[in-house]
């Protein structure tokens, strides 16, 4: 479906339409979940390829929608109720800024919270400053508020995770996060959904960087870096597959190891640059090898979060390849399926190196465990750095 993009007015400030915004929206007005996201549903659906859309002229579509899905008493009721409602404020030493249900509930899933409950916590949460009557609020009270609201309808876990997450965020330090893996487990797919969780803008791929180094190196100069990870070995001067003499016997990590002494300083340097400007980074790529990169600066002074991604069956592996060669004829992807053995021989590989490291490994079979797995090792990592201290919502 075509993005669709909300303008408050015409010519106004512009906001992409998110079904997930509207489904809160409903909620609100009395639906249960089901009878919100249907309509949500309904809604996107019936924008068909719109482009633009203004905010009365969204509002008039829903209005539409739950008179037909429900009765013209609903409709007033929601249409009533949208008029009514009043921007919460917080305000702060640092500025006032309005208050988001569909912030807090992205917050929320930050802290391994599940979407549904997410969202009827931060629901809650305006509901309840809304029936006070109270339509401005420091941060230390709307943090007690959202906290009581997790240990009761959530866990004791989530809260804490919750605090420990609200303790770093106003110590100013940088998360970076390094996402490791061979080609085809997933992990651009999973560093988007992250980003967009914890609110990263800052993203970077070994593999982009691996471009940059050879378009202004002669080839002679990185000879491997004109191949895939799997095929580096074919630029290595005096090598053959099967024919290998060097610290390794297998010629698909000889390649890929030269390979990633290129990369190395680029990737150094990107964290670096993410330390002294005090940014959220997520790196993914092959040549993540948290292992062997230098970061003892970087783990006291930010909290690192290095995990490794892999598919646990050759016959997943094979069906990865086999969507990405579907998915992106223009690259060429078909190749990847040829090469089904080397990249397996690569993961084993790297595997072998994390768990030697102690670093997490995370079989990615469905998007939603993977990123729910890898959001627990961020949040347990941020928890180390910062145990929870009530005494921030004082």
């Amino acid at each position: 479906m075509t993005k669709i993009v909300v303008a408050r007015e015409p010519g106004g400030n512009r906001v992409p339409f998110l079904r997930g915004i509207l489904v809160q929206s409903l909620l609100s007005a009395g639906l249960s979940f089901k009878d919100a996201y249907d309509t949500a549903q309904a809604v996107r659906k019936g924008l068909a390829n719109a482009a633009v859309i203004t905010t009365a002229e969204l509002k008039a579509r829903v209005a539409k929608q739950l008179e037909q899905d429900f009765s013209p008493a609903f409709r007033h009721d929601y249409e009533a109720e949208t008029e009514r409602r009043q921007k919460i404020i917080v305000r702060s030493n640092r500025g006032d800024s309005p208050f988001s249900a569909g912030i807090l509930t992205r917050s929320l899933e930050a802290c391994v919270i599940e979407s549904k409950p997410a969202i009827e916590v931060a629901l809650q949460v305006q509901e309840a400053l809304q029936q006070r009557g109270q339509y401005e609020i420091e941060p230390p009270a709307l943090r007690r508020l959202i906290y009581q609201s997790l240990k009761e309808h959530c866990s004791n876990e989530a809260a804490n995770y919750y605090l420990s997450r609200r303790q770093f965020e106003t110590s100013g330090e940088p998360l970076i996060i390094l996402v490791g893996g061979a080609t085809g487990t997933g992990k651009s797919t999973i560093c988007s959904e992250l980003a967009y969780r914890l609110d990263v803008v800052r993203t970077q791929s070994t593999d982009m960087m691996r471009e940059i180094i050879r378009s202004y190196l002669a080839p002679h100069v990185v000879p491997t870096l004109g191949y895939s990870s799997f095929d580096a070995w074919r630029g290595l001067p005096g090598i053959e597959a099967g024919n290998v003499n060097r610290k390794t016997d297998s010629p698909v990590v000889a390649g890929f190891l030269a390979q990633y002494t290129n990369v190395r300083s680029a990737l150094e340097a990107t964290i670096a640059r993410a330390l002294k400007e005090r940014h959220d980074m997520i790196i993914d790529g092959v040549h993540v090898l948290p292992m062997k990169l230098n970061l003892a600066k970087a783990r006291e002074t930010a909290v690192v979060v290095p995990v490794m991604l892999a598919v646990t069956t050759r016959q997943q592996l094979e069906n990865q390849l086999s969507w990405r060669s579907r998915e992106q004829p223009d690259r060429g992807s078909s190749r990847y399926l040829e090469k089904l053995d080397a990249i397996w021989e690569l993961q084993s590989y790297l595997l072998n190196l994390a768990d030697k490291a102690h670093i997490p490994v995370i079989a990615n079979w469905t998007i939603e465990d993977t990123l729910r797995e890898v959001l627990l090792e961020v949040n347990r990592r941020i928890s180390e750095h910062y145990p929870p201290d009530p005494g921030i919502l004082e």
